[in-house]
C-alpha cells in the first residue's frame, strides 16, 4: 500500500513540475518579449537596421500602454539617460537622434496616447535605482502573464503578491538567480475569474547601475 502511495505521489509531483514549466510555453506576450529583448540588444550594439526591425516587431505584436499599472513608490525617478521600450524612441535612435535626455517626455507622450483598439498586450517602461526596488500594482482576472526586460546591463528579480477580497494571499516570486538577477524574467499563473485580484509587482535591481525596464502583461 505504501509503495502505491509513493508511486502516485511521484506521478503527481512530475505533473506539477511539468505544469509549472509549461506556464511560460506559448505565452501570448512572447512576441512582445522577443521584440523588447531584440530592441535592447540592437541598441546596445548600435545596429540601426536591427533597431528598426525590433521597432516593427514590437508594433506588430499589438502592444499598447499599460495604463492601469500604478506605481506605489513615494517618488518616481527620471528615465532620462535610459532606454524607453517604445517604437518612436527606437526609430529616433535608428535615425541617429540622441533622445536619451528626452526619455521622460517620450515616455509620457506614449502614456497620453493611451490604449489602441487592437492593443491586447500591455507595456510600460519603468525605472529602478541600483541595488533598490520599485513597486507597482494592477487588477487582474483569469490567466495572467507577466514579463520584465531590463535595458542593456540590467539585472533584475521579480516578486509577485496576489490578494483578493475572498482571502486569496499568494506569492509568485522568482526562484532562479534571485540575488544575482537576470536580464529578463517571465511568468504565468491562473487567478480567479469571477472577481478582481490585486497583483502587486516588485522589481529589484540586482545590478550596480540604475536601469530602465519594461513591464509586459497580457
Amino acid at each position: 500500500m505504501k509503495k502505491i502511495y509513493f508511486v502516485i505521489l511521484s506521478i503527481c509531483c512530475v505533473f506539477n513540475v511539468s505544469a509549472q514549466k509549461n506556464n511560460t510555453d506559448n505565452m501570448e506576450i512572447q512576441a512582445a518579449i522577443d521584440a523588447c529583448i531584440a530592441m535592447r540588444d540592437a541598441v546596445a550594439a548600435g545596429d540601426s537596421a536591427a533597431i528598426r526591425k525590433s521597432s516593427r516587431d514590437l508594433k506588430s505584436s499589438g502592444v499598447s500602454n499599460f495604463g492601469s499599472l500604478r506605481c506605489k513608490d513615494d517618488t518616481i525617478a527620471s528615465l532620462n539617460g535610459h532606454l524607453v521600450f517604445d517604437e518612436a524612441f527606437a526609430d529616433s535612435l535608428a535615425e541617429g537622434k540622441d533622445v536619451y535626455q528626452k526619455a521622460d517626455n517620450m515616455n509620457r507622450t506614449r502614456t497620453h496616447r493611451g490604449q489602441t483598439a487592437d492593443g491586447s498586450i500591455l507595456t510600460k517602461t519603468c525605472f529602478v535605482k541600483a541595488g533598490k526596488s520599485t513597486k507597482y500594482s494592477f487588477a487582474s482576472k483569469g490567466h495572467q502573464e507577466l514579463a520584465v526586460v531590463a535595458e542593456a546591463g540590467g539585472l533584475v528579480t521579480m516578486k509577485i503578491h496576489v490578494t483578493n477580497s475572498a482571502g486569496l494571499d499568494q506569492h509568485f516570486d522568482d526562484t532562479k538567480s534571485v540575488k544575482a538577477g537576470l536580464p529578463q524574467r517571465k511568468t504565468a499563473f491562473e487567478l480567479p475569474k469571477d472577481m478582481k485580484n490585486l497583483v502587486e509587482l516588485e522589481i529589484l535591481n540586482c545590478g550596480k547601475k540604475d536601469c530602465s525596464f519594461v513591464i509586459i502583461s497580457n
